[in-house]
């Protein structure tokens, strides 16, 4: 729904600016290839000419007020389920308590490998690290597996 609202935020702003334009040509020719070509130019004529910008420009000022409101509305919608892999090896939203198993673990299996050189991709040996023991691939504890192994 806010996807909608966006898209109507920017459509009504980009007719408010179209609207501009034709304001500024119908004002004389060098105003509106200045608004069309070089955007100060468009704050200065809305100064000198408000009675015949002011429609376009609330307008445009309407569109991107949606587009505040609904980007506002929509960034508060995703950050309450952002997913994120936790450390103890399950997926799920950092708000909820809620886990969902990762499907790492579908993938990897504690099977006595110990060295990085030994996986075949990062996920895999942060999976080794949290999951199983004895391994040898994060020498500073920071949950990071072979930061100085370029190959992933």
């Amino acid at each position: 729904m806010t996807e909608l609202g966006l898209y109507l935020g920017l459509l009504i702003s980009i007719i408010g600016s179209i609207g501009l334009v034709i304001a500024a040509f119908r004002t004389s020719i060098l105003w509106g290839l200045a608004v069309l070509f070089l955007w100060p130019f468009s704050i200065f004529y809305l100064i000198f000419h408000w009675q015949e910008a002011k429609g376009a420009f609330k307008l445009q000022l309407f569109g991107f007020l949606i587009l505040i409101v609904c980007a506002f509305i929509n960034e508060g919608g995703m950050s309450s389920s952002v997913n994120v892999i936790r450390s103890d090896g399950y997926f799920g939203s950092s708000h909820t308590r809620n886990a969902i198993p990762d499907i790492t673990h579908q993938r990897f299996k504690c099977d006595g490998r110990q060295h990085y050189s030994q996986m075949h991709s990062r996920a895999e040996a942060v999976f080794f690290i949290n999951n199983c023991p004895n391994t040898k691939m994060d020498g500073d504890h920071d949950g990071r597996p072979c930061e100085n192994d370029s190959r992933f």
